[in-house]
């Protein structure tokens, strides 16, 4: 088996412990660990949130950015969570409604990914307990880093998104490095501004049946790997830190040394608690951290935000 073959055998392994479609006996063990870790997690942000009332703020060090504010992440959670309208609810049933597979329910051209298009077919993956697809997933993307230009003034943005396609043209598809499969995506005539002048660059990565999020910060020097099953992938890891090296060579003919930056692999991250939401978690790790919010959602989020996706992609595409 070659490594991705192997990677993949291993998360069918855990998605099935996780599914409802796994034997009874399995199921119901499943079903009860997941129970239990659903609670440690509150728990947890209970007694974090506790501490956090009952300590009194610290002046952080002049050589530290400030963090944002309670009222600023007050103001974030608010919008990444404002309640579904009328509306938008019509649309979402619109969109979800019976009809021709093929047919476009969406299209827009998007900052940094080009003309897309969203069809009946691909909505349907938002259903409950579906899997999303490239094409949800990156037309969901491409709003994403719409925002994100328009919060930077449209000219220089704070983040770069790339598309699902990415990780599979620098990898091979898993089976090697290939800089040159996506030296041009990064130009800035294709941009119209400089991927290396942003802090962060948001990779979203399609394992075969689990979704996944990489996080390249130029600004802290740091490769983040976010999973929602707590997994981990060192080899992809390598290869993004290897596409920073080659990334400044080509656009900027430096040397930067990668020896120095640091992986992190967070623990303490909102975690799925069945077999299909590894996308949705996905999509919020990265909307999240774009917008700068701590990620403050959880699984019982889960169903809000495939329905809220659904009706900020409706609305982008019109």
């Amino acid at each position: 088996l070659t490594p991705s073959q192997r990677r993949e055998l291993a998360l069918e392994v855990r998605a099935a412990n996780a599914s409802v479609h796994a034997p009874v006996d399995v199921a119901q063990e499943a079903d009860l660990e997941r129970q239990i870790a659903e609670m440690e997690i509150v728990a947890r942000d209970l007694e974090s949130r506790r501490a956090e009332l009952k300590s009194p703020l610290k002046e952080l060090d002049g050589d530290l950015e400030a963090g944002p504010s309670a009222a600023d992440i007050e103001a974030m959670e608010a919008e990444l969570t404002r309640p579904i309208s009328a509306a938008q609810a019509e649309a979402i049933e619109r969109a979800h409604a019976p009809g021709p597979p093929s047919e476009v329910i969406a299209s827009g051209t998007f900052t940094g990914q080009g003309a897309l298009e969203l069809t009946r077919r691909d909505v349907a993956t938002m259903a409950t307990g579906e899997w999303l697809n490239d094409e949800m997933v990156n037309f969901t993307i491409g709003a994403m880093a719409d925002r994100e230009m328009a919060r930077c003034g449209g000219t220089q943005p704070r983040v770069h998104f790339f598309n699902t396609f990415f990780v599979g043209k620098l990898t091979a598809q898993g089976d090697g490095y290939d800089y040159g499969a996506v030296r041009r995506w990064t130009t800035r005539k294709k941009l119209g501004y400089d991927v290396l002048e942003c802090d962060k660059v948001i990779v979203p990565v399609h394992q075969g049946i689990h979704w996944v999020l990489a996080v390249v910060d130029f600004k802290a020097t740091c490769v983040r790997f976010y999973d929602s099953l707590l997994g981990d992938d060192k080899g992809l890891v390598e290869d993004l830190l290897r596409w920073v090296r080659d990334e400044w060579r080509n656009k900027k003919n430096a040397d930067v040394d990668t020896e120095s930056w640091s992986v992190e692999i967070p623990k303490d991250i909102p975690r799925q608690m069945n077999g299909c939401d590894c996308g949705v978690f996905m999509l919020k790790y990265a909307d999240y951290i774009a917008t700068g919010c701590p990620l403050t959602f959880h699984q019982r989020d889960m169903e809000y935000f495939r329905r809220r996706i659904v009706a900020d992609a409706v609305e982008k595409g019109n």
